[in-house]
């Protein structure tokens, strides 16, 4: 992330799309890794889960996005330019 940073500044959230939308038994970051790159969830047509992908994590308070990074994950902030879009939808 770090160096996609120096060369295209912040992951923006205007270069993501959805390709995932369910509950899932846990909410460890490395436990949905394995699920996206072993075990996909039913339904699940997408690539393995990769890095420079971004894994939402929300429930009815928000939301906490997390970039896969080279080793782990990383947290970014997409949450104010999320709601400008829905908003704009």
């Amino acid at each position: 992330m770090e160096e996609s940073q120096k060369k295209f500044g912040e992951p923006g959230i205007e270069n993501y799309e959805t390709v995932y939308d369910g509950e899932l038994a846990t909410n460890d970051l490395e436990g949905i890794y394995t699920k996206f790159n072993i075990d996909h969830p039913y339904g699940y047509e997408g690539h393995s889960l990769s890095m420079s992908d971004v894994v939402e994590l929300y429930d009815d308070e928000g939301s906490i996005f997390h970039y896969v990074d080279r080793m782990g994950f990383q947290e970014i902030s997409f949450k104010q330019l999320k709601q400008d879009m829905q908003m704009k939808m």
